[in-house]
């Protein structure tokens, strides 16, 4: 083997070694932050509910609301109802407080939850796309004002909060009536939950 030929050898295998290191470097770089994962295939017959920058799956016993029946709160919301009461809401927010992290985003939830429900736990939520969401779970029993859920119905609740990659704090919201949720369901619906 010449010099020469000794020269390409070396730098051929110089080459590959630095652009397979490169591909791997990039590779556990897109696993940490978790985007590139995608969420839980929804299950058959599931629809989308869709905010800015929020996105989720959700049971075909829901109906999706119109802007006009969400309210200027919601940018999204999905509803169950029995007579004129819904038993189970589904509903996406972003941009109503400042946060800058995952944790900022929990105590603001914390604080809007404290003032009508018995606040069970915050955890981590690992959700798809999003670094630091939280989980927080929640009662409250209803009061039957209009528009809830039946005066002394027990309602068990779960929020979704974090920073999205705007820097706008983001909140998925499900609330549903005992007994018109299962628990499996509810499960999907945060496992189906995407943020950018």
């Amino acid at each position: 083997m010449t010099k020469l030929s000794v020269r390409r050898t070396v730098r051929t295998a110089a080459v590959t070694t630095a652009v397979l290191t490169a591909g791997l470097m990039l590779a556990a770089c897109g696993g940490e932050k978790g985007s590139d994962t995608a969420a839980p295939a929804a299950p058959s017959g599931w629809k989308k509910l869709a905010g800015p920058t929020v996105s989720l799956a959700y049971p075909p016993g829901l109906t999706e609301q119109s802007k006009a029946e969400r309210g200027n709160l919601n940018d999204a919301a999905a509803l169950q109802t029995e007579g004129d009461r819904p038993t189970v809401k589904v509903s996406i927010q972003s941009g109503f407080a400042q946060a800058s992290t995952g944790d900022d985003a929990a105590s603001v939830g914390r604080a809007l939850l404290m003032a009508t429900t018995e606040v069970k736990g915050t955890k981590d939520a690992g959700i798809k796309g999003a670094k630091d969401a939280k989980r927080i779970d929640f009662t409250y029993t209803g009061t039957g004002v209009p528009q809830s859920p039946p005066k002394g119905a027990k309602v068990d609740g779960v929020v979704i909060t974090g920073v999205d990659s705007e820097g706008k704090i983001y909140s998925v919201r499900i609330d549903a009536q005992a007994g018109k949720l299962s628990d499996a369901d509810r499960t999907k619906i945060v496992d189906s939950i995407q943020v950018k």
